[in-house]
């Protein structure tokens, strides 16, 4: 058995109720944002293999594609408050993706792996719709294509 004492025991007493006075901040609320308003200039991405050739250890069989998407978000709920908005890269079929893009001014550029989003816009929110145009570069293992295979991608808020 051991025993608590002096100073030990009031440092251990006091950081005690200091959590529970002041507790863990509340996470930030996150809520998908309408892009009904985004268009892709190409429907469709066309993917090619990065190397002429696949290797036998199987470095060579990444696929590449790139396409235009005017995006158009509806940030009207927000207006007049500060918020962070990410791309959400679902996990989705065929497999593993990685997206890198660039932008004309409005949101950052940046790259994501799918199953994960990146921050693309934080500040205040002074107009009822953000608008850029995003060039996205694609690349996902050409052994896992089967077919043509729907991509998708979605905006979200998170609120401060």
């Amino acid at each position: 058995m051991t025993r608590v004492h002096g100073s030990r025991a009031a440092t251990f007493f006091l950081a005690c109720a200091l959590s529970i006075i002041w507790p863990a901040a509340a996470p930030a609320k996150t809520t998908t944002i309408d892009d009904s308003g985004t268009q892709a200039v190409e429907p469709s991405v066309s993917l090619r293999w990065k190397n002429a050739a696949p290797s036998r250890s199987g470095a060579g069989n990444l696929m590449v594609g790139a396409t235009t998407i005017r995006v158009r978000i509806n940030v009207t709920p927000w207006l007049r408050r500060s918020g962070r908005i990410y791309l959400n890269l679902p996990t989705q079929q065929p497999g593993p993706i990685n997206a890198a893009w660039t932008t004309q001014g409005r949101l950052q550029p940046g790259q994501l792996h799918s199953g994960n989003r990146m921050l693309v816009y934080s500040g205040p929110i002074t107009a009822p719709f953000m608008e850029d145009v995003l060039t996205f570069q694609f690349s996902v293992d050409g052994t896992l294509i089967r077919q043509t295979f729907p991509l998708t991608f979605r905006f979200e808020m998170d609120e401060e």
